[in-house]
């Protein structure tokens, strides 16, 4: 960037948060600045409940942003974050967190301090374990560790008693906890494209599970006594991709061995009828509570391609009926006052590119 696009935009941020400051805004949104370093004058911002810090280029996250103690959602995924500061836990008020998409690598146990966070967000951050602390979210409603190199969750993960929506696809995961009947609220849990052997057979005692996928493992077969009927409103089991879809297995009417044929107008046994009110309800239930719809799209083509393909936990427009899309739940809700401020920020990417002659001898001293 030259020079005096630079100058421009960094004085728009400083611009953005000093208003910030004057109106005592709770919400302020620095995503898709192209930030390195987060503004000092940010932590005068005291009031503030929402900050969006998303899709930048920040690689350090300062112990002062802990200061901000009003924070009850803080968004930090698509940056270049390798640490978090251990004060986070100060951060007591913390509902919304996503870390998702730096390279971290590790989940530090002062995250297990955030005592009323409900959805937390870690996908691909080269995550090899979740710690142990991660049992005193007592609060934790939606959980994302998608896109991971885990080869297991820790016991006290099934301490979380209001989990609902959990999110765990596309790692190496072998084995699960034997208490998984522990998570009595879950809803919906995504295990996909893991390497299980064996059926998680506790989660058969989970009144509340609607969605069970485990399609893409290593399964062979259901465990003895297999039997559905503490599921009262299970809606499907998905198994395909597993080796049992090539051996004898028991017929079940709400497990998915094979794909289905697409429906047609004259196949009345769609799946879009199958899902029942209480499939809707949940879904809409979770989309109210994470505060959707999506960010605006990234201006990096690479970046969206990328996003486009792992956009999805499910590979139909089936499976989007009869699952919720959890890959996407990451994402966070922006008013319209934050769209303008984006809009704005695209504008000055814009004066490079109208400007060409300028942005070439600004160059020049940079």
């Amino acid at each position: 960037m030259s020079a005096i696009l630079k100058f421009i935009r960094e004085n728009h941020i400083l611009a953005v948060i000093e208003q910030a400051i004057a109106k005592k805004k709770s919400r302020l949104s620095l995503n898709a600045f192209e930030i390195t370093e987060i503004p000092t004058l940010l932590y005068s911002c005291l009031e503030l409940e929402h900050l969006y810090l998303h899709l930048n280029n920040i690689r350090t996250v300062p112990v002062q942003i802990t200061e901000l103690l009003n924070l009850t959602t803080l968004t930090l995924d698509y940056n270049n974050i390798t640490s978090l500061p251990s004060e986070i836990g100060n951060l007591k008020n913390l509902v919304n967190l996503n870390i998702s998409y730096n390279p971290l690598k590790v989940l530090i146990p002062e995250i297990g301090e955030l005592e009323n966070l409900e959805a937390f967000w870690c996908n691909r951050i080269g995550l090899r374990e979740i710690p142990k602390e991660i049992g005193k979210l007592s609060k934790l409603d939606t959980f994302g560790a998608r896109g991971n190199e885990l080869k297991t969750i820790p016991e006290e993960m099934t301490r979380l008693t209001k989990l609902r929506w959990l999110t765990l696809e596309k790692n190496q995961i072998e084995t699960l906890p034997n208490s998984l009947d522990n998570l009595e609220a879950i809803v919906h849990c995504n295990l996909r494209k893991n390497r299980l052997k064996e059926f998680p057979a506790s989660f058969l005692k989970c009144p509340d599970m609607m969605f069970l996928q485990l399609n893409n493992n290593q399964i062979s077969s259901l465990p003895e006594n297999f039997d559905t009927s503490a599921m009262t409103v299970l809606e499907m089991i998905d198994l395909r991709d597993n080796p049992i879809c090539e051996l004898n297995h028991p017929e079940h009417p709400l497990i998915r061995y094979v794909d289905e044929p697409a429906p047609t107008d004259a196949s009345p046994s769609s799946s879009r009828q199958h899902v029942g009110p209480l499939a809707a309800q949940a879904l809409a239930v979770n989309a109210t509570a994470l505060r959707l719809p999506a960010v605006p799209a990234p201006r990096h083509p690479d970046l969206i391609l990328e996003m486009e393909m792992d956009a999805s936990s499910v590979e139909s427009s089936e499976d989007w009926e009869n699952s919720v899309n959890s890959s996407e739940l990451d994402v966070q809700y922006q008013s319209d006052e934050e769209r303008g401020d984006n809009e704005i920020a695209q504008f000055f990417q814009a004066v490079g590119m109208v400007l060409p002659e300028l942005s070439r001898y600004a160059s020049t001293a940079s």
